[in-house]
């Protein structure tokens, strides 16, 4: 009977501690999804939105490619990524050494695309060149312990200027102008200014190119690269954009006041992304020159953009 005693009560606490597991599971990760629908209002917060797109992109420089002028052991002189003088020394091949002929940066990477991928032809590649560079056996290292006469076994690339070649739909393109900078993000913690240089249409796509005279250590590392194109960047109070409403064709969100009425407040909108409005912060001048009050940092804004 003791045992039959014992048992229930075991089953009890068990049906218990889960009754608890559950109602805990309910507070914790219930509760607040279903409040968050019955919330009408957010807190703006001031902050930034970056216009981005990201892609791959073709890296197109000045190289010149230079081989062993005879065979033996292979010693580099000069470190990767060096910039040289004419008349440095690059590479010693058995007793002979080869000194550089060309002001530039040394790299003693070789994929056999520098002829096709050049600044001179760059305008005539096409979103093909991507595939037919990954089909390919890619980026080698041209320096080897031993080298044979004709080998390649060096480059030296032009830092001067280099650029990138991209292709969009054409509703992504159309946040590109030609002349206007926007900043790459090469996703390896370098974000670097470029130049838009030329926008054409090609192959049922907008071919971009960015030009750059800075310097990217890696920039001779690669050939194929995806980017991500930052086109514009705007700090101000960010908003839902849902919650962005028109009256009489004042653009503008229902601010709630400390006494909790909904007030109609004009916005000047700086630009918008994936749901995110970037917006001037506490007050704007409009098309006459007056100043206009905004929403400010905290604003409690109604997220249905109405009454």
């Amino acid at each position: 009977m003791k045992n039959t005693n014992n048992n229930l009560k075991t089953k009890k606490g068990l049906i218990i501690f889960l009754a608890l597991v559950i109602i805990l599971y309910v507070i914790i990760y219930v509760v607040p999804k279903v409040s968050d629908i019955f919330t009408q209002t957010y807190i703006a917060e001031y902050g930034t939105l970056e216009v981005s797109e990201k892609t791959e992109c073709v890296f197109v420089r000045d190289e010149t490619v230079y081989k062993a002028q005879s065979g033996g052991s292979v010693k580099q002189e000069a470190q990767e990524g060096t910039l040289l003088r004419v008349g440095s020394p690059v590479v010693s091949v058995g007793d002979s050494v080869q000194y550089n002929e060309k002001k530039g940066v040394v790299s003693y990477h070789y994929d056999g695309f520098e002829s096709k991928a050049t600044p001179e032809t760059m305008t005539e590649l096409g979103i093909s060149f991507i595939s037919e560079y990954k089909e390919s056996a890619g980026v080698q290292e041209t320096v080897s312990k031993t080298a044979e006469s004709g080998n390649v076994i060096y480059k030296i690339i032009d830092n001067s200027c280099w650029y990138l070649v991209c292709w969009f739909d054409e509703d992504k393109a159309s946040a590109f102008e030609e002349g206007r900078k926007v900043t790459v993000d090469f996703g390896d913690g370098n974000r670097i200014p470029m130049n838009v240089s030329s926008i054409a249409a090609q192959d049922n796509k907008v071919r971009v190119i960015f030009s750059c005279n800075r310097n990217y250590e890696d920039f001779d590392k690669y050939r194929i690269k995806e980017c991500t194109i930052i086109s514009s960047s705007y700090s101000g109070i960010i908003l839902n954009t849902d919650s962005i409403t028109e009256k009489d064709g004042v653009k503008g969100v229902y601010v709630v006041d400390k006494y909790n009425q909904a007030n109609f407040t004009p916005i000047k909108i700086l630009s918008s992304q994936n749901g995110k409005t970037v917006v001037e912060k506490n007050y704007f001048y409009d098309e006459e020159g007056k100043q206009v009050e905004t929403v400010g940092t905290y604003a409690e804004i109604l997220k249905s953009g109405k009454k």
